[in-house]
């Protein structure tokens, strides 16, 4: 695990750039079926057509030390030319106070460890990992009405585009 990167810029040259994008919303977005689950991520608007990702994905390479036979997770932070991938199945948009930055949301996540996070053995567990990270932007005021987090905690809980109910996989956070 010595060379384990677990933040990821993408691209690497443009982080300085990324940190200090305004955030003008956020939403909590699930990607198309795979492995029976949705895949969940986070998108900071940074304008009316781009964003920035938080998508906190499984290695499958390095060993949890938390949950047997899983694996330890990593953040890519991408900038991307539009809102949310184009295989959203659907958006759920949280509102956030004036002149937040991205380095805001970075962090908030990096000074709470939410960084240290592992996936089960079938690399799932980003759902309950979307939920923990609106928790707590909602409890340092970085979103602004609890209705927008609770709309998007109900969602995390369903299997997308089918809306049937779907319990959380947790995942788990190491030291």
């Amino acid at each position: 695990m010595l060379n384990f990167q677990i933040i990821h810029f993408i691209p690497p040259s443009r982080e300085a750039i990324i940190l200090n994008s305004p955030v003008h919303s956020i939403t909590a977005v699930p990607h198309t079926q795979t492995t029976g689950t949705n895949h969940w991520c986070l998108y900071l608007a940074t304008s009316d057509t781009t964003s920035v990702c938080i998508d906190c994905q499984p290695s499958h390479t390095v060993p949890s030390t938390v949950l047997h036979g899983g694996s330890k997770g990593f953040i890519a932070i991408s900038e991307l030319p539009y809102l949310w991938a184009p295989d959203a199945q659907a958006q759920f948009k949280l509102n956030v106070p004036p002149n937040l930055k991205v380095k805001d949301v970075y962090n908030l996540l990096i000074q709470n460890d939410r960084h240290k996070y592992e996936f089960d053995s079938a690399g799932v567990g980003c759902r309950y990992w979307v939920t923990d990270q609106l928790g707590l932007l909602q409890h340092q005021g970085l979103l602004v009405n609890p209705e927008d987090v609770t709309a998007a905690k109900t969602g995390i809980v369903l299997l997308w585009p089918d809306q049937t109910p779907l319990p959380l996989d947790q995942g788990a956070y190491y030291q």
